[in-house]
């Protein structure tokens, strides 16, 4: 039991220090293309009938959340050079017609939106009734326009008066957060008919920046190697984290029996900087363990489907001193550091970031012994131009159709985000299928890559011009 733990907390520890790089450290010239079979054959692939494809979007990122949040404290006491401020963002909540018409036109057939929990719960003793009849509102504008609903009870933000009582820390914690589960449930979920639900929004990334990193709310961290106890608290609080799914699970099933339950796992896609290097593959293998092992495997049986995030893939790379001979940019008391490479700084060409699709495929591959539904709840790209979002799109839905075809159950597929929409590092984004222009009222525009995945979307196909037509990084099986 001891070994098996060795990884676990070496990448605790790590994740003090990742992405600190040696000063001398270059990255590696990555290849521009993939080496394709010649001649390159191409075919139309039929997604299975009963797949769907879908837009994700959150309450907080949509509308600038409420001012009873530890984000808005956040972001009130760093806005400025580092953090711009999301107001009212797209104004959502006045303007959702809109943006639901918008994904009626593109034949969207699930929509994921979460919640917003201080607008439901501003006071621990206190429920919003008006703000769940707004849900409710919207998810009933939504399925009058053919599009079936997903709610996700949490995006990172938190009431104000859950973070005083200690945020995950809390003891209670899980009972608090299963009281909220309940409520949403009663009275948005049921008179709204909502059938798919997320507990959470990548739990893997809040235990990180905010209880080891301390980067966001509540500011917790692991102070160095030898932290016994920020070690011990972050383990504590994994725990209570889980315990709010499995909670959350039941209190969703206790009022909707035939509910669709998960969460939406951020499990990462590391690959070694050197596939040659037995100390970079023991750092895929460490936080290979850390980000699945611990909770994606640990969760149990309290899930229906698994909910799946992905940006594209993490290089890593393990700098270790040994005995007397220590690197010059490490110390006796920072014997290790392991340096991350991601998706955004290794360019192909004018991409805006690398493009690694074989990595959602290997996520889906991963995950196919579970024997649970796959959900791809995240997977987009930022791009100002909209001159690479077709080609990200094609190559993605290449490596589900393969994941299938390979023996994944993969039922759906959504693209983040709908529109553009403000950014947790503080910054309005262009991820959206519609446009937000911030100079012109706000006013919607539909971007040509959307007229795209409508094309797809309604013919279930992704066709063999398609592929053609952005071949050059098309992994062909």
């Amino acid at each position: 039991m001891f070994v098996s733990l060795i990884p676990v907390i070496l990448v605790l520890l790590s994740l003090i220090g990742f992405n600190s790089n040696p000063p001398t450290a270059t990255a590696p010239k990555l290849n521009q293309t993939l080496s394709l079979p010649s001649p390159a054959v191409f075919r139309d692939i039929k997604f299975p009938d009963s797949f769907f494809f879908g837009t994700a979007s959150s309450d907080f990122q949509t509308t600038g959340g409420t001012d009873n949040s530890d984000w808005h404290a956040f972001i009130e006491k760093t806005k400025g050079a580092k953090m711009i401020p999301p107001g009212p963002s797209t104004n959502f909540l006045n303007r959702y017609k809109e943006d639901i018409d918008a994904a009626a036109k593109l034949g969207i057939q699930m929509h994921r939106i979460s919640l917003e929990w201080s607008r439901l719960q501003p006071e621990e003793s206190r429920w919003d009734y008006r703000a769940a009849q707004k849900y409710i509102e919207i998810f009933k504008y939504m399925r009058s326009r053919g599009i079936e609903p997903m709610i996700c009870l949490n995006h990172f933000a938190l009431p104000n008066w859950f973070t005083a009582k200690g945020s995950w820390s809390s003891p209670t914690a899980a009972r608090d957060y299963a009281r909220y589960a309940e409520f949403v449930a009663r009275y948005i979920g049921k008179p709204a008919e909502v059938r798919w639900w997320l507990t959470f929004n990548e739990p893997q990334i809040i235990l990180g920046q905010g209880y080891a990193k301390g980067d966001w709310p509540p500011f917790t961290e692991i102070r160095g190697y030898d932290d016994r106890e920020g070690t011990q608290k972050f383990l504590e609080t994994t725990g209570y984290l889980l315990d709010a799914h499995r909670l959350a699970y039941r209190a969703i099933h206790r009022v909707s029996p035939k509910a669709m339950v998960g969460f939406a796992t951020a499990p990462g896609s590391f690959y070694p900087q050197n596939p040659n290097s037995l100390l970079d593959r023991t750092a895929v293998n460490m936080f290979d363990t850390l980000y699945s092992l611990t909770l994606d495997n640990m969760v149990g049986s309290d899930r229906d489907f698994i909910g799946l995030n992905y940006y594209g893939r993490n290089k890593l790379e393990l700098h270790m001193s040994v005995g007397q001979q220590i690197k010059s940019w490490l110390t006796r008391d920072k014997p290790f550091a392991i340096q991350w490479e991601t998706a955004a700084q290794r360019k192909q060409g004018e991409r805006p970031r690398e493009f690694y699709a074989r990595g959602l495929y290997d996520l889906l591959l991963k995950f196919k012994s579970s024997g649970l539904p796959i959900i791809i709840t995240e997977n987009g790209i930022n791009d100002s131009t909209d001159k690479f979002r077709e080609e990200f799109l094609v190559l993605h839905l290449k490596a589900v159709a393969d994941a299938i075809a390979d023996g994944a159950y993969v039922q759906g597929y959504m693209y983040w985000a709908l529109t553009d929409t403000w950014e947790w590092d503080g910054f309005f984004s262009h991820f959206g299928l519609v446009e937000i222009d911030r100079e012109n009222n706000l006013k919607r525009i539909m971007r040509p890559s959307a007229k795209t995945y409508s094309e797809i979307i309604k013919t279930k196909t992704l066709s063999r011009e398609l592929q053609e037509k952005h071949k050059e990084l098309i992994n062909l099986k």
